[in-house]
């Protein structure tokens, strides 16, 4: 399993703007074969700060779903939003159990 962990900087202006954009790829990318868990979520505390968290059964669908049409949407509606690219953390998860 992969699980992926970041953080969009935006300008606290453009981020209602940034989340209902995410709204639509959140959409599209649950559908996608292999993804488990696909969230953007505003920070509680900084209003400049949107965070992504994902879950995939492997590594082989990240490629395709980089070219899917909901993610060049998704770009180019953030485009004109000043967003900028956190830190994004890649993890191989050997397993998993409840918590």
């Amino acid at each position: 399993m992969i699980v992926i962990i970041g953080t969009l900087n935006v300008e606290p202006s453009g981020r209602d703007a940034l989340l209902e954009a995410a709204k639509a790829v959140m959409e599209g990318t649950r559908q996608e074969e292999g993804c488990l868990h696909y969230c953007f979520t505003a920070d509680l505390v900084d209003p400049s700060v949107v965070h992504l968290v994902e879950r995939w059964e492997s590594e082989a669908p990240l490629e395709p779903h980089l070219k899917t049409e909901h993610i060049k949407t998704f770009g180019r509606a953030i485009r004109p939003l000043q967003v900028s690219r956190g830190d994004f953390t890649i993890y191989e998860v050997a397993s998993e159990k409840p918590g």
